[in-house]
């Protein structure tokens, strides 16, 4: 190994935040300024020190990645979804970075024709990403929108299937979301404004000059995102401004291109809901006077709430998360019991069924439905110990058709490896759901080493699904364990009402209470668990850090959301308006206060911490890079132990890392090096 040198230390420079008469010193605010040279030599200084740290982990490293490669299958195709006279799917091939998609006329089965290869697109770039591929009404072109340095702003193209050629039609600043008028001559696209934020719509009708597109609509509250869809029967296009708690839809008809939106529903704060349309009706999921929400049913055009008729009543132990319609029947997306399923429902009034979840899945879901007038639907099923797998439902019968597993190469073998569901009572007595895998051989006695993942934030859910990389871990005898915490939305709306706002807390001491039940039943020890957060999980992991840091020995922050307050403070970042509905207003004295005291930035102390591996993206968008830099400048700063400190910043990419089949190991094979190295030594077994 080489010689190890001392670790970058950040200078501390003067500053303060004055906010309702509260100073907030905060020595590393400079770092904030990325047209700062002294700013990339410190990032790059850190870089250079968490390199030199890796290196003598360099050989594990490169047997996780080769491992983790050859469980990818040599060439891999996508099950295909109908659509029309054609069958679309995607190829992965073990050697290439990214896929390629392709199609085949379901009459012609044996010709399949090239429609886009990603690897091409990407070539000479450091980071790619293909947001949105679209295939026109006519099957005659395609649309695709990509970024090329991870800051999440997409250039839209426009390629001509019958010549392999690109339409000079191109729309930068996009955010990537568009969708077809029926006729397949125009195209509808969301733009972002300074703040990041997707504002506008736009329709482009091809051939066209941009200055000529017509501006559909425009959303000026700075809280509100705008997306668009086509609606289940392709008549309408969706236009929906939304955030967390509130939402509003206008539909557009996707066979008039002079046709402009109408409102359904003007927006009632903390209702949301969502749309599809049936003949002459219009069905609608909404948590208005349902928590955890509710289907209704009424005219298209009589959509007021005097008119609804209720298909699926509101109920406390079910919670419906998403609906897809067909032309004879409605597929809904429930959990249960805090697990995704699903219920098929025809249109006459109460007939209903739940589809039974073939053997292992843990979790069923809808899948890519792309065609309205089939008995047909498409699920998929998640379970930890078992690769993604794809069904076929016959809406007529009930029958359920396996139509494929996703194949692991390598040594697999399903029952090697299970799964167990545990619940710890958080501070005020909730049950918590925590779900272990593990490799039955590879773990001979309790306590073991243990990873815990937690997140718990914006109501979104922590899955239960299978991973092939994560087999690295589990076949070296590592629990992996994830924390339903309540901020996500596992246990219905009120799981994510109560982790938000001023009940956030909640969160952290939901991750903590899983901890300590982990520790307590001797299924780990505090020599032998780490713990994980990624973005909104960085608060988690880093409010651990300030309470309970004893209790784990090495710590995975991937792009951590660590410096709220300062960050919400600030209206001239992309989310800061947008968060304030999920964590508070800090510019309110009381909400100021609450957020600084779970601040992991704001609240690091001095004393001894336990091993730590801390990443960022020089052009995330989400979660900007100073704020890890920061914290992790802070921490060196307090600490007084010889543990590591690593902060690596990815210099060519934005909040997800690298985009890259082999970069993408390479990161992950750092990550568990770093956790290997750090639970499986002789000082952890002990």
């Amino acid at each position: 190994m080489k010689h190890l040198p001392q670790p970058p230390i950040a200078p501390q420079k003067e500053h303060r935040h004055i906010t309702h008469g509260d100073v907030r010193e905060d020595p590393y605010c400079w770092l904030r300024y990325r047209e700062n040279s002294d700013v990339h030599d410190y990032l790059k200084a850190e870089n250079e020190y968490a390199d030199t740290w890796f290196s003598r982990l360099e050989l594990l490293r490169e047997e996780l990645v080769k491992e983790m490669y050859n469980r990818i299958v040599g060439t891999d195709s996508s099950v295909p979804v109908k659509f029309g006279q054609y069958e679309y799917f995607s190829k992965d091939r073990q050697q290439d970075d990214y896929r390629s998609h392709w199609r085949r006329r379901i009459d012609q089965p044996e010709t399949e024709e090239l429609l886009l290869d990603e690897n091409v697109l990407a070539d000479g770039h450091k980071y790619f990403d293909l947001k949105s591929l679209h295939i026109s009404p006519n099957h005659n072109l395609i649309g695709f929108a990509t970024d090329l340095i991870g800051d999440e702003v997409y250039k839209i193209e426009i390629l001509d299937l019958s010549s392999q050629t690109l339409l000079p039609d191109q729309i930068d600043n996009a955010s990537g979301n568009f969708v077809w008028s029926q006729d397949s001559a125009c195209i509808y696209y969301t733009t972002l404004n300074a703040m990041h934020r997707p504002y506008r719509v736009y329709r482009h009708c091809l051939g066209s000059e941009r200055a000529e597109n017509e501006l559909i609509f425009e959303e000026p509250d700075e809280a509100f995102y705008v997306s668009l869809s086509a609606s289940d029967s392709w008549k309408f296009i969706q236009i929906e401004a939304n955030n967390k708690i509130t939402s509003e839809v206008y539909l557009l008809d996707a066979f008039d291109n002079n046709a402009t939106p109408n409102l359904i529903l003007a927006r009632k704060a903390d209702v949301r809901y969502e749309v599809q349309d049936y003949e002459d009706s219009l069905y609608i999921l909404t948590n208005d006077n349902a928590v955890n929400f509710r289907l209704v049913k009424t005219a298209v055009k009589n959509p007021d709430r005097v008119y609804w008729v209720d298909v699926v009543p509101a109920h406390d132990e079910v919670t419906l998360t998403g609906f897809t319609v067909f032309k004879n029947f409605i597929a809904l997306e429930e959990r249960r019991e805090g697990l995704p399923t699903v219920r098929l429902l025809t249109h006459e009034p109460g007939r209903s069924y739940l589809v039974r979840k073939p053997e292992k899945i843990q979790e069923l879901r809808l899948g890519a439905n792309w065609e309205f007038d089939t008995n047909v639907c498409r699920l998929g099923g998640n379970a930890l110990d078992m690769p993604y797998s794809s069904y076929d439902l016959d809406m007529t019968t009930g029958e359920t058709t396996h139509l494929k597993t996703q194949p692991v190469g390598g040594q697999f073998d399903p029952s090697d490896y299970g799964t167990e569901k545990h619940l710890a009572q958080s501070q005020d007595g909730t049950a918590i759901p925590v779900y272990l895998v593990y490799n039955r051989n590879a773990i001979t006695q309790r306590p073991a080493p243990l990873l815990l993942y937690g997140y718990g934030s914006y109501g979104l859910n922590s899955s239960l699904y299978f991973s092939s990389r994560r087999l690295a871990l589990l076949d070296r005898g590592i629990i992996f364990a994830i924390a339903q915490i309540r901020g996500g939305s596992e246990m219905g709306r009120n799981w994510y009402l109560n982790g938000k706002l001023d009940k956030k807390k909640n969160t952290f001491y939901d991750f903590h209470a899983c901890a300590d039940y982990l520790l307590s039943n001797k299924i780990t020890s505090a020599g032998q668990m780490a713990i994980m957060g990624a973005s909104a999980g960085g608060l988690v992991v880093g409010h651990f850090l300030n309470s309970d840091r004893e209790q784990c020995r090495a710590v995975l922050a991937l792009v951590p959301f660590v410096d709220i307050v300062t960050t919400i403070l600030d209206d001239s970042l992309p989310l800061s308006v947008v968060e304030r509905d999920e964590w508070g207003d800090p510019t309110d004295t009381d909400a100021y206060a609450y957020m600084k005291s779970y601040s992991p930035y704001d609240n690091v102390r001095s004393g001894n911490y336990p091993a730590l591996y801390i990443t960022a993206g020089l052009n995330d968008s989400r979660v900007g890079y100073w704020e890890p830099a920061k914290w992790a400048a802070r921490i060196r700063a307090r600490k007084t132990d010889s543990n590591p400190l690593l902060l690596l910043t990815e210099m060519d990419s934005g909040h997800s890392g690298a985009s890259g089949r082999l970069d993408s190991l390479r990161d992950t094979a750092r990550e568990y090096a770093f956790i290997i190295d750090q639970l499986l030594t002789e000082q952890a077994a002990q």
